[in-house]
């Protein structure tokens, strides 16, 4: 098996296929948003344009493609000292990260090829930065076993807590699980709703040709939500390159709740053979009262079991109205990872020395944020 680092968009046009076959040989990457098109068009929208270069590293067994770390070199500044950094590039549009690995062969030994690789690579970055990585992946577990052989410090911080619903019957079956007042405010705003009757609807864009219209509705109620207007423009264009592509291969919709021809509430879903991904869920302030985003979360439970699917997914932040809906949580890990240069060293003994230390004497809080700590080797 042997590595290499992918730094031009040349080199990273051919893994196309490569890499979205690769995702779907292990059920935990099996994500849309781990797929190479997620990738590369958060790349050219929010990478690029913000000076990060490609760092992406590979792994290949012979011509085969087994292993995928996908990175982005940047520059940060904190206290005056500029220093170089590498991270997953799709942080803004995707709630959680990983490295992925062919099912044949063992994870850990790739994850260790894909180090050795960086580690190689240290005079081009000072500290690497693996964000929400789930408790339950390979990756996570790699990370939190102890490490031998490189000479690095880490530091674990708490990642998102995000809630998910598992589910194992009808949707009335769910509801039962539900909290008596949890469940008894869905079914008066779902009857509040219906009661509109013809003025009301629910409609679903899941066709590469019905993409711009779905788009627009739902860019129109994220700008009526308390989100309003976007605060870096390329999200939109994000998403006009990226959903046709992914709703030709059935790995994503947009659903919409009209009243009146106007839209209420509207929501971004992610699909596999198994789960929803509920990436955005917005609503109209005006139409609090009527729990818009509440009810058309109803509507993809509807169409989430009439598909034969098992769990949706909130993604991102645990919200209140997710942890009343899901009956789970899966917890994520940020990691914060040094090598031994000068500035890397300097870097770490400030993140966990000098400034608790400086906190302490002005008598602020410590984060809280801060899971374990593993000096250098």
């Amino acid at each position: 098996m042997q590595t290499r680092l992918i730094r031009t968009e040349e080199e990273l046009l051919p893994l196309r296929d490569a890499w979205n076959a690769l995702v779907k040989t292990r059920p935990e990457n099996d994500v849309p948003f781990f797929s190479w098109d997620w990738f590369y068009h958060s790349w050219r929208h929010f990478g690029e344009p913000a000076g990060r270069e490609l760092f992406v590293v590979v792994a290949e067994d012979g011509e085969r493609l087994v292993g995928v770390l996908p990175l982005v070199s940047g520059k940060q500044k904190s206290s005056g000292v500029s220093y170089r950094t590498l991270e997953f590039c799709n942080v803004g549009t995707a709630p959680r990260h990983s490295a992925y690995v062919d099912t044949s062969v063992e994870p850990a030994t790739v994850f260790s090829a894909l180090r050795h690789q960086l580690f190689a690579e240290r005079k081009r970055w000072d500290m690497l930065e693996l964000s929400n990585v789930a408790e339950t992946a390979a990756f996570h577990e790699f990370w939190t076993t102890p490490q031998t052989e490189t000479p690095l410090g880490l530091i674990r911080l708490q990642g998102f807590s995000a809630p998910y619903i598992e589910r194992t019957g009808t949707f009335a079956d769910y509801l039962g699980s539900l909290s008596s007042t949890t469940r008894k405010d869905i079914q008066r705003h779902l009857k509040h709703f219906k009661d509109f009757g013809d003025a009301k609807q629910v409609r679903f864009f899941d066709k590469p040709e019905e993409v711009a219209e779905g788009l627009e509705l739902l860019f129109e109620v994220h700008r009526r939500s308390w989100k309003g207007e976007f605060v870096n423009q390329h999200y939109p264009a994000f998403y006009r390159d990226l959903t046709p592509i992914l709703c030709e291969r059935g790995e994503a919709f947009i659903a919409v709740a009209l009243l009146n021809d106007k839209p209420i509430s509207a929501g971004y879903v992610l699909t596999n053979d198994d789960t929803f991904f509920s990436l955005i869920n917005d609503h109209d302030t005006q139409h609090r009262d009527l729990a818009p985003g509440t009810m058309l979360f109803v509507y993809e439970m509807d169409r989430l079991i009439d598909g034969g699917r098992k769990r949706f997914d909130f993604c991102g932040t645990a919200y209140d109205y997710k942890e009343r809906l899901a009956n789970h949580k899966t917890e994520h890990s940020t990691f914060q990872i040094f090598h031994s240069g000068w500035k890397s060293r300097f870097l770490f003994s400030a993140k966990t020395k000098w400034l608790p230390m400086l906190r302490k004497l002005l008598r602020k809080e410590q984060p809280q944020d801060v899971i374990a700590i593993a000096d250098e080797h």
